[in-house]
């Protein structure tokens, strides 16, 4: 259509609308509609995290993967069909958390019988469990994401559509853009372009131009601006117009208890303080207070392992260890029908090394002190970005320099000098809340009696951890930074 003026389909100042997305905890999905150039402020932070200005979605923990459904626009009318001739994703400023891959499905929606002698254009809309609602609102949906019943509510909606306009060509919505691979939102490679295939539009045509389309997300993440360039099928250049309830996003804590012990920071106060505050018997020896070092770790895009150690809670996600996300995470999220945790062999390291000498290992009778007797590990902040589980391994190496650990970390080939054990089991965390391990429970913490100098703390996938503390008793009591404070006061 070389004398069509194209249109941007996907613009909100064209009419486009969201009809549905699954998922909206850090940006909503309005964002990739906007018809303005995406921005960044760097230290904007909001109570679900880290504010951006494009579609984004927490880091999925769930099977499957997130997608939204686009009503398309083309200005004042825009109740017709449209032709599609090509697409643009921007991942602006989407640097370690944009979608790594995507595909775009298009379908047209008819009237049904009923709708026939129904002069307006309510069709195009309540096919979409929730899209009405959602349009009244008027509101933003940051901060949400629907359960499973409405994604596979919303999923049959999407079949049941397909079967009733696209019979001929299987029932299914037309792929107008296969899987592809996105790249990090800087500016040499933020920008990606797509042209239609001629058999793609060929079948565009034969079902009479489209009228929605559903971008997917593999699996999860952010996409800044996304463009359909098109035109209305029954217009000409001179004649075209101008450029769900929601539930509740926390996780459900109940799931992760057996594991350990659950402290929501929702529900701490001055009179039920997590327990991270509180005193114990035995040191903090992860603690910089008492030497202790954040030393390594695999990626910190947002974060460096040394925030793991600090002793007040987290101020912000800044405040933590934070990876990207893993740009060749799988496309759908499966889980281990035994475990309940992710299949995935993909995993971010940090490697830390206590204080005091490392932890003194208990031998003897039962009323020996030695071993690691509490940890706690801290998602503050990290609501849509925490990881979908932990785990921790530790080593004894107090003749061996620090660098020799931290390459063992890394690499297997140098795994054989030193010995890494498992300390903590793998085991689910949940958003914003502190996760508490004891040695007497005797479910999560393995090899407690054990002597430790330095732990490798494990997160699956990817994610953001705010705090990792690790209690026990200290080899040497002389190396406390606490005490060398209080002997110069």
């Amino acid at each position: 259509m070389t004398n069509t003026k194209l249109l941007n389909l996907s613009s909100s100042a064209n009419s486009a609308k969201i009809l549905f997305a699954t998922d909206e905890w850090f940006a909503s999905a309005e964002n990739i509609l906007s018809p303005y150039p995406p921005t960044f402020i760097a230290d904007l932070y909001c109570p679900e995290g880290k504010v951006m200005d494009g579609w984004e979605t927490r880091r999925k923990r769930t099977e499957g993967h997130d997608w939204c459904v686009v009503k398309l626009g083309c200005g004042d009318d825009s109740s017709g069909p449209m032709m599609i001739e090509s697409v643009e994703l921007d991942t602006g400023y989407f640097t370690g958390n944009q979608t790594p891959r995507v595909s775009i499905e298009a379908m047209k929606i008819t009237r049904n019988e009923q709708d026939c002698n129904i002069g307006n254009d309510d069709y195009l809309y309540n096919w979409m469990p929730g899209a009405i609602s959602r349009l009244a609102s008027g509101k933003s949906f940051q901060g949400t994401g629907q359960s499973t019943d409405a994604i596979r509510r919303a999923h049959a909606a999407c079949q049941a559509v397909a079967l009733n306009t696209t019979k001929q060509l299987g029932g299914a919505w037309i792929t107008i853009l296969p899987m592809v691979e996105l790249q990090p939102g800087y500016e040499e490679s933020r920008y990606h372009k797509f042209q239609l295939d001629t058999d793609v539009k060929r079948k565009l045509e034969d079902i009479g131009g489209v009228t929605h389309i559903r971008l997917n997300y593999y699996p999860d993440g952010g996409v800044a601006r996304m463009k359909i360039w098109g035109y209305p099928v029954h217009s000409s250049s001179s004649t075209l117009a101008k450029n769900s309830q929601q539930t509740s996003s926390r996780q459900n804590h109940a799931a992760i208890a057996a594991a350990s012990t659950i402290h929501p920071h929702s529900l701490t106060s001055s009179t039920t303080p997590p327990p991270s505050s509180k005193r114990y018997h035995q040191p903090e020896l992860s603690s910089v207070l008492h030497g202790g070092k954040g030393l390594a770790c695999s990626n910190k895009h947002y974060g460096v392992p040394s925030n793991l150690i600090r002793t007040t809670l987290g101020v912000d996600m800044g405040d933590g260890w934070e990876t990207a996300r893993h740009p060749h995470r799988p496309a759908v999220i499966t889980k281990d029908p035994v475990t309940g945790l992710q299949d995935t062999p993909l995993m971010d390291w940090a490697v830390l090394k206590l204080g005091m000498g490392g932890v003194v290992e208990k031998v003897g009778h039962s009323d020996s002190k030695g071993g690691v007797e509490r940890i706690i590990i801290d998602t503050r902040h990290f609501k849509g970005n925490f990881p979908e589980s932990v785990s921790i391994d530790a080593c004894c190496c107090s003749n061996l320099s620090d660098d020799v650990v931290c390459a063992s970390a890394a690499a297997a080939a140098a795994a054989d000098k030193v010995e890494w054990f498992p300390l903590l089991k793998r085991t689910a965390l949940s958003a914003d809340a502190e996760h508490e391990f004891l040695r007497d429970d005797g479910k999560m913490i393995v090899n407690g009696s054990r002597g430790v100098t330095h732990v490798r703390v494990s997160i699956y996938p990817d994610g953001g951890l705010s705090r990792v503390r690790i209690y026990g008793h200290p080899f040497s009591k002389k190396d406390s930074n606490e005490e060398r404070l209080i002997s110069h006061l």
